[in-house]
């Protein structure tokens, strides 16, 4: 299991160095990582992941959930990938399928979210600052 974990670093290491690098100098300057919110203002499909991941991290597990609850589908694919590295030959087939179904579920969860906490519950906000409202405000076209 190591193994496959220290395989995934070695094929992964400038992406995941970027993302260490990267992320946190974009958050620091735009309060934000999520390039719809920064675009076009509204909160995307897996927006909240890396807070709850971060309160998961910190041990506050209720409010990573409240954050956004799907985040256990991710840990469980890395989980599920891991384990059926190691004991299937045709693991591919099933991790296809999985991500297939976490896609399918974070799309209607996000409609409901959108629904039911858009715009006035974290992070489902509307983030007036983005940049499609910047340039219309500039060409005068919004107040």
């Amino acid at each position: 299991m190591l193994n496959i974990i220290v395989d995934l670093i070695k094929r992964y290491w400038i992406g995941i160095v970027l993302c260490i690098i990267v992320l946190p100098i974009i958050n620091f300057l735009f309060g934000t990582v999520c390039l719809s919110t920064l675009i076009a203002g509204i909160p995307c499909p897996t927006c909240g992941i890396t807070r709850a991941t971060g309160y998961l991290l910190t041990g506050r597990v209720k409010e990573s959930m409240q954050m956004h609850p799907l985040l256990f589908l991710i840990i469980g694919g890395f989980i599920l990938y891991i384990f059926l590295k190691k004991n299937l030959k045709n693991y591919r087939f099933f991790i296809k399928f999985y991500v297939i179904l976490c896609t399918l579920i974070f799309f209607f969860f996000y409609i409901y979210r959108m629904q039911n906490e858009f715009p006035n519950t974290a992070p489902m906000v509307y983030n007036k600052d983005n940049v499609v409202a910047t340039v219309l405000k500039a060409a005068g076209y919004i107040k």
